[in-house]
């Protein structure tokens, strides 16, 4: 019994120590903050997607240049 209530404290400290945690915690203190979350990283997902369609489009290019063949563009 002592055992398994070690372990329960044990797994309390673990979950009290994780990042979801502290984002739960701080969700009920503010709401709307994972609201703002999911717009903030949305940008920056966009901006990183749009980084990454343009060093595409480069990379095909040169692919292109260097090869004589055109590349068919992954969807």
């Amino acid at each position: 019994m002592l055992l398994e209530i070690i372990a329960v404290l044990e797994s309390l400290n673990r979950l009290r120590e994780s990042p979801d945690y502290e984002l739960c915690q701080l969700s009920e203190q503010k709401p709307g903050l994972l609201d703002e979350l999911v717009v903030e990283r949305t940008k920056t997902l966009e901006k990183e997607c749009t980084k990454l369609e343009q060093q595409a489009e480069r990379l095909a290019e040169e692919i292109k240049e260097l090869s004589g063949h055109s590349v068919d563009r992954i969807a």
